[in-house]
């Protein structure tokens, strides 16, 4: 392994999640909403999800999403968030068509709603300020597992543990954590591309830095981004998330020499608005 991934599962090993409760917070996922009706008659998605158990759908639906849109890193969000714009933006359009983490984890999460599986998109995050880079992905409740999963639409992916037990997020963090190998579904890759070992090192090392700490909706609906939908933080006791995105944020722009950057300038504005909302891992699962 290398020195960089001893310092990040490091990090998850000695700044557990809180268990007690903090915030109130009530998570909900709304299947009723009428957008997702107008999804599933412009998508064929119930064809696609099967007529199968959650993990079936949920997995039927991920392959679908990576091999229709493509990632590219570098978009800048100019879509509505939701996955009807999304899917219209990018669905068979290659290159051209490519969207962020951000946009393909909300298409497959707003997919498996309008097909009555519970799920949300979740921002993963480094600890570092000077880290220019999160990820975000997609969280399914498996109803025959009793379990959340992870499902990457980047990537393709779903991780299970050394017994092939698939895994929640919070299930990921902490295998990391104690540097357990973790398992990836066959026919993972990145924009279509069959993973190596390389590859599968640098997934691992990848999701150890960026689940120091995670970030979702309260409820997960169609365009969950409404400004009443709380957006809630699950992160180590004494870590201000809200100090690292300020920190973060005047990094990027020295780095880039962005000060004059109107993206930039909205984005430190609204941060230094931002109030914060807490759960607990009982909470989140």
């Amino acid at each position: 392994m290398s020195k960089e991934f001893d310092i990040y599962t490091g990090m998850l090993k000695v700044f557990p999640l809180p268990s007690e409760k903090i915030d109130d917070i009530t998570f909900l996922c709304n299947h009723n909403h009428p957008q997702l009706d107008v999804l599933k008659k412009g998508y064929p998605i119930e064809f696609i999800a099967g007529s199968g158990n959650d993990f079936s759908k949920a997995v039927n639906l991920l392959k679908w999403v990576s091999a229709n849109s493509r990632h590219k890193g570098d978009f800048r969000g100019n879509v509505e968030s939701n996955a009807i714009a999304l899917l219209n933006y990018s669905f068979g359009k290659g290159e051209e068509g490519g969207i962020n983490c951000v946009g393909l984890a909300t298409i497959l999460a707003e997919c498996l709603l309008a097909v009555g599986v519970a799920a949300r998109k979740v921002f993963i995050m480094p600890c570092s300020p000077y880290d220019g880079d999160n990820h975000v992905v997609t969280h399914a409740y498996i109803r025959e597992l009793n379990k959340w999963v992870m499902f990457d639409p980047t990537w393709s992916a779903c991780v299970s543990n050394e017994k092939g037990e698939y895994l929640s997020l919070l299930e990921l963090r902490g295998v990391l954590s104690n540097q357990e190998d973790i398992l990836l579904n066959e026919g993972a890759g990145y924009n279509g591309k069959s993973m190596t070992e390389k590859d599968i090192q640098y997934f691992r090392e990848y999701f150890a830095k960026n689940l120091f700490y995670l970030q979702t909706s309260e409820v997960s609906t169609f365009n969950d981004d409404a400004p009443n939908n709380r957006f809630i933080t699950l992160c180590p006791h004494g870590f201000s998330p809200q100090a690292k995105t300020l920190n973060n944020i005047e990094y990027r722009m020295k780095k880039y020499a962005a000060f004059d950057d109107p993206f930039m300038l909205d984005w430190k504005k609204g941060a230094e608005k931002d109030k914060y909302f807490f759960c607990s891992v009982g909470d989140f699962e």
